[in-house]
């Protein structure tokens, strides 16, 4: 259970990187309605289930609903994504 965590973090960082690409990953949240946000939300708290159930850290998953959360707020959606992405990716290569 564990590797499935550390690449679902590991992917789920990268995503979140993607979106935080100036201006293309705001575009394309805009042009979907903010539905990426919603997903991402729900995908964050499927990696909290897999880490509860794996006992390893949780705290990127955490870190992951409230940014996106946040992430409605243009700007700071930006920074958030960059800042989940870069947490996510970190606990899944320390595999934490």
């Amino acid at each position: 259970m564990s590797s499935i965590l550390r690449l679902y973090k590991i992917i789920i960082g990268l995503v979140e990187l993607f979106f935080s690409i100036p201006f293309l990953g705001g575009a394309i949240i805009l042009a979907h309605a903010w539905t990426p946000l919603g997903t991402l939300i729900v995908f964050h708290f499927i990696g909290l289930i897999i880490a509860f159930v794996a006992n390893r850290a949780k705290s990127a998953s955490v870190f992951g609903i409230i940014g996106n959360i946040l992430a409605f707020i243009p700007v700071v959606g930006m920074i958030m994504h960059f800042l989940i992405g870069v947490v996510n990716l970190y606990q899944g290569i320390r595999d934490k």
